[in-house]
């Protein structure tokens, strides 16, 4: 059986090297060069659902998923559940502000 040689012009000593990358940078530009920068930090609302709403709100209530646009919120009862209904715009514009866009549509409160 004969041996493939490579041709000297495909050799690994005249190959151009490239230099090494931190691994933070090349994970920090993929996220920035794809649509996922724009999902963290849409899904981020989870991680600072209390620091978004405010302590009173957080501590009564959950962001439960993000679908279509929507965010799902568990309440702890049909009460905050009418009261947050009716203040769902300064929610929005809250939650929009912290992510920076307005990816979320509507907000839907479940009682749990």
């Amino acid at each position: 059986m004969k041996k493939y040689k490579k041709p000297d012009d495909e050799s690994e000593s005249t190959k151009p090297r490239s230099s090494p990358q931190d691994i933070a940078s090349v994970i920090r530009r993929f996220v920035s060069d794809s649509e996922m920068a724009s999902k963290l930090q849409k899904y981020s609302i989870f991680n600072h659902w209390e620091e978004i709403v405010g302590d009173g709100i957080g501590s009564r209530t959950k962001p439960e998923k993000i679908s279509r646009d929507i965010l799902y919120i568990s309440v702890t009862n049909s009460t905050w559940a009418n009261e947050l209904s009716m203040m769902s715009g300064q929610l929005l514009q809250k939650i929009n502000n912290y992510i920076g866009s307005d990816a979320i549509k509507e907000l839907r409160f479940k009682v749990k």
